[in-house]
Order: C-alpha cells, then structure tokens, then sequence
C-alpha cells in the first residue's frame, strides 16, 4: 500500500510539474545563465551594497516609498544571499516560479474541468503566454514569484475545500492565506485575483455550488480572507506613514479613482484585445520576422508536445475527476467567463496610472492567468466539437508563444551582453578608489537609455556592487558628443564641460512651448579635477587604456579573489547569449540596415548614438503599437553595423512629426561625416542617395542636422524609422 501511494505522489507530481519543467529547460538552454541584472536588480544590488541585504521595506530604511510592499525585496534579496557574485541564484528562483505557476495551474484547471490533459494546457499557455513582455527578465523575478504564490495559494485553498480530514482543511487553509498574504507583500496588485479559488467549484458544478457552501467551507474562506483584511490593515497604516510610490504613479493630476473611470474603456480596447488577441498577432509577428533558423524552436517544440502527452498519459492512469455536467458545454463556457473576468480584473489596477497604460511591461503579467483559461476554455469548447481543429489550434497557440517567449530572453540577453560589455569596461580600466568622483566617457553611446543605465546613480549603483562598496558621485558623458545624461523635464539631456578646474555637468537651456512658460535649469554639477578619476570606453565595449594596462588590469581579476574580481568573473565574464546562433536576424550583420526604436511593443534597445529622446509609445489600442523619438538637439546620430554590397546605396525613412516647418525644411544628412543631399518625397518621408564609398564595412554613424525648435520644448523632428539598403532591394515600409 505504501509503494502504491508513493506511486501514486511520483505520478501526480509528474503530471503537475513534468510539462512545466520541459518548457522551462526549452526556455533556458539556448542562453543558460547569459542574462543578467537590467533595471531594478543594479539599484537594489548597489543598496545591499551600502546597507546589507534587507528582506523586507522599513519606514526608516532605504525604500521607505515602498512601504506597501513590505516584502518587495524579499526574492532579489534571497537571490543575493544565495549568490553574491553571480545571478545565477536569480536565474533558479525564476526557474523555481514558473514551475510553480505552471503546476498550480494545471491544478486548478484540472479540479475545475475534470481533466488534467486540460490542466496541463492552461499551465503551458500561461507560461508561454506572450502579452507581457517582461516575464523573462530578471526585474520581474519578484512579479512571478507573487503570482506564483497566488496560483499555489489559491491551488491550496481549493485542497481545503476538498479535504476530508477537518484538521487537515483548516491547516491548509491557513497556509493558503499565509502564500496570499505574503504575495500581496511583494505586489499589491493581486488583490485582484482574491476570488480565484472561487472559479474552481463554480466552472466544476455552477453557481449554485457557491450558493450552498458548507459552514466549515464558508469558515475556510473567511480564513483566506482574513490575510487579505490583514494586508490591508497595514497598507492602510503605511500609506498615512510615507509618501508611497503608488501615489506617485497614480492618477496623472487627477485622483486615482477619477484616473481610472476616465480610462475605464482601455480596460477593454487595450487591456482586454492585448491579453487576448494582440499578444498572440505580435507572436505571429516576430516568429515570421525575427527568426532567421526555425530548426531549434521546432525541435523544442516537439520535446515539449512529447513530454506533455507522456504526462496526459499518466493522469489518464489514474481514476477520472468528476465534474457535473462534464458531457455539456456548460464547464467550457463557464471556464471562459472566469477567465474574462479574472483578466479584465488582472489589468484593472493599471488604469490608474496613464503611464503603465502605455506599456506592456508587467501590467499584463496578473491578466495571464484568466486569458489563459479564457483560451483553456475555447480550445475545450472546439474539442467537444471537433478534435483534430483543438488540437491544431492548441499546437499552434503554444508554438507561438514559445517563440516569442524565446525571442524575449533573447533580446533581454543581448541587452545584457551590451550592459556588460561596457561595465567590464570600466572595471577593466581601473580599481577606482574610495572617495573619488567618476567620469564615465561612453563611447559606445548607449548609456542613458531606460534599459541601459538611464542615469549616472544607476551606474553607481552598478559599480558599488562590482567593485564591494560604496563609491563616490558618477556622471556619464556619451563620448564623443559629450551629451550629459541626465534628462530635464522635457526628456533633453545636458552637456559635458571639461576645464582647467575639472567637470562641469550643464542641463539644457530654458525652452518654452504651446501653454508652457519658459523652463527653468537647474545648476550645473561641478566634480574638481583634483578628485574626479576619468574613465574612458570605447565603442566596443574595450577600455580606453593602453593594451599592456588592460592586459595586467585583466591578469588580476581573472585570478584575485578580493570582491570585484570574483564579480568580475560571475557577473562580467563573457557569456554566450544564444549556444545555437544564428537563431534570430539580429546576430548577424547583413547588407542593408533598418532602426526603428522598437519593432514590438516595449521590447526597444537602446538607441546607439545621441541628441534622441526616449522612444515614446503610441498606443491605440491593444492591436497597434507605434514607437518614435524626437530630436532633441540640432544634431542626431545613430551608430550602426553595416556589410555594404558593390550596389548603391539609398537611405530613406519617416520623421512623422516636426516642431515646425523650418525644422524640415533646413533637415540634412551626413553618413560618416560625409554630407547626403536628401529630398522628401512626402510630407514625412525622405530619400537620399548614399555616395560610392561613403558606407564602410563595420561601424558606420548616420547624422540628421536641423535646428530644434526652443519655443516647441527644444525639440526638432519626431524619427519613426530609417533604412540603409541596396537601391535595388524591397523597400521596408513601417510595420
């Protein structure tokens, strides 16, 4: 009997977990441990630095705007204490989340279909679902394990409901309320899915199954709510303590409330089409486009599609669920309705912040799990009809998502490819000392971008940890435009002054614009020669050193063991971002060239060049996403690899908005410093014919010359797109 039971526990676990774990090794073995801190992990990373690792937020500690969220730091900080020197504990508390969410999902839809082959479905579609775009990065490690422990608390909830035993009901129970709980410590927003163990017992037996709860049922319930009154007892407290961060972000001028009934149709025309149609139309998309070899997505998809019919096999080996009205489509249709509800409710929070409106970055994270079973529920509603067509369309529903959940660790790979190149860089230069200001020189004009080091404090950040302690004040210059970065209110960086005395740091100049009086600038920063160290970067990444330096500089963190050159190894250490190259069109180097300053919606790379703004996202609605960015000085460039054919060469492209029509009228190019007559063939297109020899194998930089507007905030011409290409090839229209 004891072997049967454990037969029986090695069974269930399989078919809970075993199809999660082969989507999860298909996800991770193109780019193993490549990818690397972003955003969020540098900042947090360079405050374990100077205050140690914290597990939760104090009023009075380092992140008192996060008091909401107590437990916010908890996962970056235990990855941290797991590993100091490397992320690779970041990347196996990931792994260890999305098994968790893919197991408690096959759960709850199986106890709710009756079915575990139909379980299994739900868990890989939300997996690989594709309307966030932030799943796979690191910073969102602290997202996917509060929505983990959400799926298993609720997963939890519902073993309660059905345990036979009293005692064993109420001490699961309150361990469901206890994951609840400490998942509305790390992100608010799953408040929202409060009702989900709910959705089991009404899509299994209706709503009258909820109607006629059992005293002890309804006594379990009020224990899960119970943690839920708990955190807001404490929100409510914290947030009259501290000015919260989600006061800072909410309401746009307006109260929150007010924000949101005024957005409340972006709930469906963004929210709801994105969650359900748009994130798959982007799948289509970048599968058909970005990928160059299908050899590897396809082979994985198999594996996968095998590994989940083995564990089908096995649930079918034991007894049959019972579900009531199993044999009608009642438990599909009511399976879709939970879901709609759930994802309409998973968006909802982000209505009242206009800025979340506008991307796609985590706000769609808490919507997957009810679009899943909005879509769970339709491929089940086609296979009682008919099941050749739910299974094709299940097939090609979780290809799509596997490649473009593959193309998203991809682009967050090669982000961090880029990040390193120019932090190993600095370090390779230099052991900066204590006390001392540093001058970052990037020649690689990329620092400054939202995704790479939007400012001088996340660099800081970033090298306190690498170097073990806290450094001084750190200012980027983009070498060799000497564009400062740190932005003014209107998006425009500054610029970088060297004199007799040192640095100075010059914010842009007052600019006006229609119903906005003229800026006011902030004072220049001043760093005294005497204690400011300069540290040079080259364009590839290489320090601005002579070989001998760099070559003694890199004997000693390849072979010390003091902090920085354990980091160095852990974390700097050229790493392969892709073991099966070339997967996708962007790791190789071809004849024609095409910028846009993002193809998919907030997957944008930093823009290599300066005098830009950050892209700006237009979007209409949950099908379209447009991404452009504006001039901000008179002269732009954008750096760009190139292997130029024998063929002449045109440029073209769009600048779909000026500041005034002087600003195109005086527009120009250079290529290489060398000057391109340009004509417009439209109100907003261009054309240029590139002369014989002025494109060179390599590194090629493209100028667009004009004057900025000062009584339209400083800027000039809004650029969509451009293209670089043999005059006889296909002209790439925008997307």
């Amino acid at each position: 009997m004891a072997e049967k039971d454990r037969y029986s526990f090695f069974n269930r676990v399989c078919v809970l977990l075993l199809p999660s774990l082969a989507i999860v090794l298909a996800l991770w073995l193109p780019f193993g441990f490549s990818m690397g801190g972003l955003v969020e992990e540098w900042d947090l990373l360079g405050l374990f630095t100077e205050h140690g690792p914290f597990l939760m937020v104090h009023l009075d500690g380092p992140l008192p705007a996060h008091a909401i969220r107590p437990f916010m730091p908890l996962s970056f900080a235990l990855s941290y204490l797991a590993d100091r020197d490397s992320f690779d504990a970041w990347h196996w508390l990931t792994i260890a989340s999305l098994l968790i969410k893919g197991g408690a999902m096959t759960y709850l839809v199986s106890r709710a279909t009756g079915s575990r082959g139909w379980g299994i479905v739900a868990a890989a579609l939300l997996i690989l679902y594709p309307a966030d775009t932030m799943q796979m990065s690191l910073r969102s490690i602290h997202i996917n394990i509060a929505i983990a422990l959400v799926l298993a608390g609720s997963a939890l909830l519902v073993v309660a409901f059905e345990a036979r035993s009293r005692v064993h009901a109420v001490v699961a129970a309150f361990g469901a309320a206890f994951l609840y709980l400490v998942s509305l410590g790390i992100y608010e927003a799953g408040l929202v899915l409060i009702a989900l163990p709910l959705a089991v017992p009404f899509v299994r037996h209706g709503l009258g199954r909820l109607l006629r709860f059992r005293r002890r049922e309804l006594g379990l319930a009020i224990i899960w709510v119970g943690g839920v009154c708990l955190y807001l007892a404490y929100a409510a407290w914290a947030s009259h303590k501290v000015a919260s961060y989600q006061s800072q972000v909410t309401g746009g001028g307006q109260g929150p409330l007010a924000t949101a009934l005024a957005a409340l149709p972006k709930l469906f025309t963004i929210g709801g089409v994105r969650a359900l149609v748009g994130g798959w139309v982007d799948a289509w998309h970048m599968v058909a486009i970005e990928y160059t070899s299908y050899l590897y997505l396809g082979c994985a998809f198999f594996v996968i599609v095998v590994v989940a019919l083995v564990a089908i096999g096995m649930a079918r080996s034991r007894n049959s669920l019972e579900v009531e009205d199993s044999s009608t489509w009642r438990v599909p249709l009511r399976l879709m309705l939970v879901g709609l509800v759930l994802m309409l409710a998973g968006y909802a929070p982000f209505l009242t912040s206009p800025y979340h409106i506008v991307v796609s970055q985590r706000t769609f994270l808490w919507a997957t799990p009810g679009a899943a079973m909005v879509w769970t529920g339709l491929l089940l509603t086609v296979w009682r009809w008919a099941r050749p067509p739910a299974v094709a369309a299940a097939c090609l529903l979780l290809m799509l998502g596997l490649g473009a959940q593959l193309f998203q660790f991809h682009h967050y790979a090669e982000l961090t490819q880029r990040q390193r190149a120019v932090l190993r860089g600095v370090v390779e230069a230099t052991d900066v000392p204590p006390g001392k200001a540093v001058v970052v020189l990037d020649g690689s004009s990329q620092i400054g971008h939202s995704w790479f080091f939007v400012n001088g404090d996340m660099v800081r950040n970033a090298l306190s940890y690498l170097y073990g302690r806290s450094l001084g004040p750190v200012e980027v210059c983009r070498s060799p435009s000497m564009e400062w970065e740190r932005a003014d209110q209107f998006g425009r960086k500054g610029r970088c002054v060297e004199n007799d005395a040192g640095w100075a740091f010059e914010y842009a100049p007052s600019v006006s614009g229609p119903g906005s009086p003229p800026s006011s600038v902030e004072a220049p920063r001043h760093f005294p020669k005497d204690s400011t160290i300069v540290i040079g970067v080259r364009a590839d990444g290489t320090p601005a050193v002579s070989a001998q330096a760099q070559a003694e500089r890199k004997r000693e963190l390849q072979t010390g063991d003091d902090v920085v050159s354990r980091r160095y190894r852990g974390v700097l250490a050229a790493r392969s971002s892709d073991k099966f190259a070339p997967m996708f069109r962007d790791e190789t180097v071809g004849a024609s060239y095409r910028w846009s300053f993002g193809d998919w919606w907030n997957l944008d790379l930093p823009t290599r060049g300066s005098g830009w703004r950050e892209a700006e996202w237009t979007v209409p609605n949950g099908l379209e996403q447009h991404s452009a960015a504006w001039m901000m000085n008179s002269t732009a460039d954008v750096i760009f690899e190139l292997k130029p054919s024998a063929a002449s060469y045109r440029v073209q492209g769009v600048f779909d908005q000026f500041a005034s029509n002087a600003v195109r009228e005086r527009m120009s190019l250079r290529i290489n410093s060398q000057s391109v007559a340009m004509r417009w063939v439209s109100s907003t297109r261009f054309e240029a014919d590139v002369p014989p020899g002025a494109l060179i194998q390599g590194t090629n930089r493209i100028d667009f010359v004009t004057e900025a507007d000062a009584k339209y905030f400083g800027l000039a011409g809004r650029l969509d797109w451009f293209e670089v290409a043999p005059v006889n090839a296909a002209a790439v229209s925008n997307r």
